[in-house]
């Protein structure tokens, strides 16, 4: 019975995040298409589409209407309603090993202020279409997560009362925000040379469009930086970039294993490990004896050996962004913040020098 119920759920999840980026944008009354037509836009069955509608009706972002239509509503105190745009590909909800806790907790810290925190997937629109969009509805208060660019802040704090930035991946300055800590290859490597390894390989994420993930370019040059400094060679098999949902990572794992030498530890991004857990299965490699992985992200799966990993926690990110959000909200003066890192050992990465 669970894997049924949990194939309803990621359906009904799909349905509930198009049909929230399908309502957000309109205004109070307008009309949404009818079931058949989300049916065909979704390829759902008609159960699953009245789940999804049901949960935005119980959120308060449409009214149905049995036989007639379905409405957009609007908050009952725009003004007590937070927008948080997000620009990623993926999905939010319970799949989402950093996306979703980080705004569940984001919601849960808005709810207990009294206040209603709607995400959003902005997609392709401007910043301007954002800035008026949030004006007809009297919502004066967004928070923008994974901007590229620094127009949306530059537009919305001129447009609303409020905007913050959530781990943006442009380099501008526009609002207060929380960046990702800049420094993380360079615990890694520290960490790595300390315990003898040389020969280190990089699995580089940066989807199909290096220019949306500047921080991952920087971690990269980091990489290259350090290694040179360190007076260690990189074969240039051992760098690897990797698509946006990991199609190509066979490929390029292949390609790292036929060098020579191959490397003694690849750094990986944390959302490849189960996928990068599983070649190493199917071709007899044992992770932490024939090749060390350092992750840079932390994921909520039960991975054998266990991940030695330096990450920051969404839990911990959510509640350190909202007292900021609250302290500008007051008038304070608020500085913007890094991230804060750990590294949380497993048995991936064991020391090389001899005791």
């Amino acid at each position: 019975m669970k894997p049924k119920i949990g194939i309803r759920s990621l359906k009904t999840s799909h349905v509930t995040e198009y049909l929230t980026n399908t309502v957000l944008p309109l205004p109070a009354g307008a009309k949404l298409p009818g079931i058949r037509q989300i049916m065909k836009k979704t390829g759902s069955g008609q159960r699953v589409v009245c789940r999804a509608l049901r949960e935005l009706q119980n959120k308060g972002l449409i009214r149905v209407e049995p036989c007639r239509s379905i409405r957009r509503l609007g908050p009952a105190d725009p003004s007590a309603e937070i927008r948080l745009f997000h620009w990623s590909l993926g999905s939010i909800d319970q799949r989402s090993r950093f996306l979703g806790p980080l705004f569940r907790s984001l919601q849960e810290n808005a709810e207990a202020a009294g206040r209603k925190l709607t995400i959003e997937n902005a997609g392709r629109r401007s910043p301007e279409t954002l800035a008026e969009e949030l004006a007809g509805q009297g919502i004066t208060s967004a928070i923008l997560y994974g901007a590229a660019q620094p127009d949306f802040a530059y537009e919305l704090k001129n447009r609303l009362k409020l905007c913050l930035e959530l781990l943006p991946r442009h380099s501008g300055h526009e609002v207060v925000e929380l960046r990702d800590a800049p420094d993380m290859t360079v615990r890694q490597l520290d960490y790595l040379f300390k315990r003898g390894y040389r020969r280190i390989g990089y699995l580089q994420f940066c989807g199909d469009d290096m220019y949306l993930y500047p921080i991952q370019v920087h971690r990269l040059m980091d990489y290259y930086r350090l290694m040179a400094e360190n007076g260690l060679r990189i074969n240039p098999g051992w760098v690897f970039h990797c698509s946006e949902r990991y199609e190509n990572l066979a490929e390029g794992m292949r390609r790292i294993l036929h060098t020579d030498p191959k490397p003694e530890v690849l750094i990986v991004p944390g959302s490849a490990l189960i996928q990068l857990y599983s070649f190493c299965r199917k071709h007899g490699i044992r992770i932490g004896e024939d090749l060390a992985i350092f992750s840079c992200d932390d994921i909520s799966a039960k991975l054998k050996p266990e991940v030695t990993m330096i990450t920051n926690n969404p839990v911990e990110i959510a509640e350190t962004f909202w007292r900021m959000f609250q302290a500008t909200e007051r008038g304070e003066e608020v500085e913007s913040r890094f991230t804060e890192l750990f590294i949380r050992t497993g048995q991936t990465v064991p020391s090389l020098k001899q005791s």
